[in-house]
C-alpha cells in the first residue's frame, strides 16, 4: 500500500475500493452480487453515501484481487472510517461545497490559480468575513462567522507533519483589490508574505505586466491524491466553481488540460523571490503605518 491519509475518512476509504474495483474491471452490479448486497448499496458504499461495512470491504478486496498485505490494511482503515470533520458543521458549508472540502482533505498536493481573490486557502478571518459578506446571499452575521470558521479549519492542512503542499499563482490583481479595508488588507499582505515562507506553500504572483495569459477564463484548483494502493492511481481532479455550484472535472483530457494552463501561467508569473519583493513594495507603498 503507498502513503495513507493523516485522517481515514469514509470518503477516503470509497475512493479507494471503488477505484480497486475499477483497475479490476469488475462491473458495479458483479460486485455488489458478489458481497451479497444490492446495487443500489454498492453505490452508496462508493458514494460515500454509508459507511462500508468491515465484512463487504473483506469479502470485496478478495474479489477484486488485492494482495494479502492491501487487503489486511483496507480492512484495518474501514474500521477506523468516520465522517470528515465537515460533516459535523451545518451552518459554515454550503452543500455545494462539501464535495470540494471532501477531496481537498484527500489530496496531497493541490495547484491553485487565483484570479481576483486570495485563495481560500490562504485567508486570513477579516478578508474571509469581507468577502464572504459581501455576496448577495451571505446571511446573518453568525452564518458568515461560522464560514469563517469552516475556511480557517481547513488551513490546519498547510500544518503537521504530513502538510498538504500548496502551489499558489495570484494574478496581481487580487494584491490590489482592497477587501474589508486597508487594515484587513494590509492584514493579509501580510499573512501571504509568512505562508510564503512556509516549504510547503509555492506562492507566485502573475504580474500585470505579463500581459494576456493562459487562465483567462478565471481560478481554477488542480488536486493531485496519494496512491493508497499499488498500481492503483486516482487520477486529478479539478474544481472549477461558478455562482450556484462547481464543476469537478477528472477526464484525464481535461485534467491535463488544466495542468498545462497551470504550469504555462505559472511560468509566466514572477519567482517566488520576486513575488514576495511585489508583496512588500505593495504594502509598504499603500499601508505605510
Amino acid at each position: 500500500m503507498g502513503r495513507s491519509p493523516a485522517g481515514v475518512t469514509r470518503r477516503t476509504i470509497s475512493r479507494v475500493m471503488r477505484a480497486a474495483r475499477l483497475r479490476a474491471g469488475i462491473k458495479s452490479g458483479a460486485a455488489a452480487a458478489h458481497a451479497g448486497v444490492s446495487a443500489g448499496t454498492l453505490s452508496k458504499y462508493e458514494k460515500a453515501e454509508n459507511p462500508w461495512p468491515v465484512s463487504v470491504v473483506h469479502i470485496l478486496t478478495e474479489f477484486y484481487g488485492l494482495a494479502a498485505e492491501d487487503r489486511e490494511q483496507l480492512t484495518a482503515l474501514a474500521r477506523q472510517q468516520e465522517l470528515g470533520w465537515w460533516h459535523r458543521l451545518h451552518d459554515g458549508i454550503p452543500a455545494w461545497f462539501e464535495a470540494h472540502i471532501g477531496l481537498e482533505s484527500e489530496a496531497e498536493s493541490i495547484a491553485v490559480y487565483e484570479d481576483g481573490l486570495v485563495t481560500g486557502l490562504l485567508q486570513t478571518p477579516d478578508y474571509a468575513r469581507a468577502v464572504l459578506a459581501a455576496d448577495v446571499d451571505a446571511g446573518p452575521a453568525d452564518h458568515i462567522d461560522a464560514q469563517v470558521a469552516v475556511r480557517m479549519r481547513r488551513q490546519q492542512r498547510l500544518i503537521g507533519e504530513d502538510p498538504l503542499s500548496l502551489d499558489v499563482v495570484l494574478n496581481e490583481a487580487a494584491l490590489h483589490r482592497e477587501v474589508g479595508g486597508p487594515g484587513a488588507m494590509a492584514g493579509q499582505l501580510r499573512a501571504l508574505l509568512e505562508a510564503a515562507q512556509r516549504p510547503n506553500v509555492d506562492l507566485r504572483v502573475l504580474a500585470f505586466e505579463a500581459g494576456a495569459h493562459a487562465a483567462g477564463e478565471g481560478s481554477f484548483a488542480l488536486m493531485r491524491f496519494p496512491r493508497l494502493l499499488a498500481g492503483v492511481d486516482f487520477g486529478d481532479v479539478v474544481a472549477v466553481e461558478y455562482r450556484a455550484g462547481a464543476l469537478y472535472l477528472e477526464d484525464d483530457a481535461e485534467t491535463a488540460l488544466f495542468t498545462r494552463i497551470f504550469d504555462r501561467v505559472r511560468d509566466h508569473a514572477l519567482d517566488p523571490g520576486a513575488s514576495i519583493d511585489r508583496i512588500h513594495h505593495l504594502l509598504s507603498e499603500r499601508y505605510r503605518r
